[in-house]
């Protein structure tokens, strides 16, 4: 499946708030850091506790596009744990250019 294909059944399964569906695509084969940040998109649109309890494990991921998304998608979410958990990881990123990412993305919504 191509990674278009991918990410426009990423967004089907969205509608349809199905993220177990998701959540397999993502735990998968695919590694492409657009299909990864296309489901934790969809994973925080939907935000069900098994997107919650997803999202988490990507937020130190080694690829700094997908901690972004990962973050933005906590952000999104906006529980107390997540809350707390995107500026745990805003205080050991190390990368500026990520960490400034993530850092408007949690201004925007809680500044």
């Amino acid at each position: 499946m191509s990674d278009e294909s991918t990410i426009e059944k990423i967004k089907k399964l969205e509608g349809k708030k199905k993220s177990g569906a998701i959540i397999k695509l993502l735990d998968g084969k695919h590694s492409d850091t657009e299909v990864m940040c296309a489901a934790l998109e969809a994973l925080a649109n939907i935000g069900d506790e098994d997107s919650v309890n997803h999202i988490t494990h990507f937020l130190d991921h080694p690829d700094s596009k997908v901690r972004v998304a990962a973050c933005k998608a906590g952000v999104k979410i906006g529980t107390e744990y997540m809350k707390t958990r995107v500026r745990y990881q805003l205080s050991v990123e190390q990368d500026p250019q990520t960490k400034a990412s993530i850092q408007e993305a949690f201004n925007e919504k809680y500044a």
